[in-house]
């Protein structure tokens, strides 16, 4: 169970705070929700039912950074996951991105710059919906990993493209 004070990830939200554990009566029973606060969204809160697997399941503990640097170099994270098919590339990637799933949304994160360059290099545009999953992938990324790396959210940017080798 986590602690008041400590700071998770919370599905697509990012890094909370867990600021309380309360206790609620809801049709006379009592049931107990965790607290969470957004880092940076003083006064934005979310409930999180500790009795419901699904709720809890969205909360993950930060990462060290070893743990950070071993799933970077993972062959895991290195497979191309590029899916041809526009719609259902969009399907995955929606899914993808309200999963909080690290090691796919890096992947989606690295296939999504080899395709960016690859376009470029190919004088073609980057599809805005490409674009937008790109986006919130990495800011989803990068708000824990700025924090496990000690980094500006930029920094972390250039420091996953370095990683992942690819120059975006």
């Amino acid at each position: 169970m986590y602690q008041v004070g400590q700071q998770v990830v919370y599905g697509m939200h990012g890094v909370c705070n867990v600021i309380d554990m309360e206790q609620k009566t809801i049709d006379r029973r009592n049931v107990t929700y965790m607290v969470l606060e957004p880092l940076g969204q003083s006064g934005s809160r979310y409930l999180v039912p500790t009795h419901n697997q699904a709720a809890m399941a969205k909360v993950r503990r930060m990462l060290t950074r070893e743990e950070l640097e071993a799933l970077i170099a993972s062959q895991e994270v290195l497979t191309d996951s590029w899916i041809r098919d526009e719609n259902l590339r969009k399907q995955a990637y929606r899914e993808l991105i309200g999963s909080g799933d690290r090691v796919r949304l890096m992947q989606m994160v690295r296939s999504l710059y080899h395709h960016k360059k690859e376009q470029a290099e190919a004088g073609k545009k980057f599809h805005l919906c490409d674009e937008n999953f790109l986006r919130d992938a990495e800011r989803l990324l990068t708000g824990e990993f700025s924090i496990v790396l000690n980094m500006e959210p930029e920094q972390v940017k250039q420091y996953l493209r370095n990683r992942l080798k690819e120059d975006a």
